[in-house]
């Protein structure tokens, strides 16, 4: 299979919530960053792929991918426009609030599999901020601790979906 191929196939894993088949096309030591995650390797991007696949504790379906579209495929590289859907609601009586923005995905390639997988949203921190935490809360956004406070959260959360997962 072509880069190309392989880019298309894990999107399309995602699409259905396919963990596993997106799984099949990663490097097994793969990296991934985005806004929340900086940095993550292998089983923690594994986990986070299946994580997003499920209902959570936080979302009652799964992270929706209702398009992706390849953008360019030169050599090593892929880049994919994706966009998700999800709805986060902290606890039942916290206020629903609808996530639905586009992703442009770099992914970087070696022996056939997904080695980097670079998230950049198309929007600022602070819409996304708006859409997941809502105003005036989003003003922190602002400012260099809310990166800070949700990678924090973020691979706090990623780290206990992984321990449910083991027992």
């Amino acid at each position: 299979m072509t880069n190309k191929e392989i880019a298309t196939k894990f999107f399309s894993c995602y699409q259905r919530h396919d963990h596993a088949g997106m799984h099949s096309c990663l490097d097994p030591a793969v990296q991934f960053d985005d806004l929340a995650f900086e940095g993550i390797r292998g089983a923690e991007v594994l986990a986070m792929w299946r994580w997003f696949c499920e209902k959570s504790d936080r979302r009652k379906e799964p992270v929706g991918v209702p398009a992706f579209e390849i953008l360019r495929a030169e050599g090593d590289r892929v880049t994919v426009r994706y966009r998700v859907q999800y709805v986060l609601q902290d606890s039942p009586e916290a206020k629903r609030r609808e996530v639905d923005y586009e992703i442009d995905a770099l992914l970087t390639f070696r022996n056939g599999r997904i080695e980097k997988h670079r998230d950049e949203s198309t929007i600022s921190s602070f819409a996304f901020a708006r859409m997941a935490v809502g105003f005036p809360a989003c003003l922190a956004a602002l400012t260099p601790i809310f990166r800070k406070k949700l990678r924090s959260q973020s691979i706090e959360k990623l780290h206990q979906y992984q321990a449910s997962q083991a027992k």
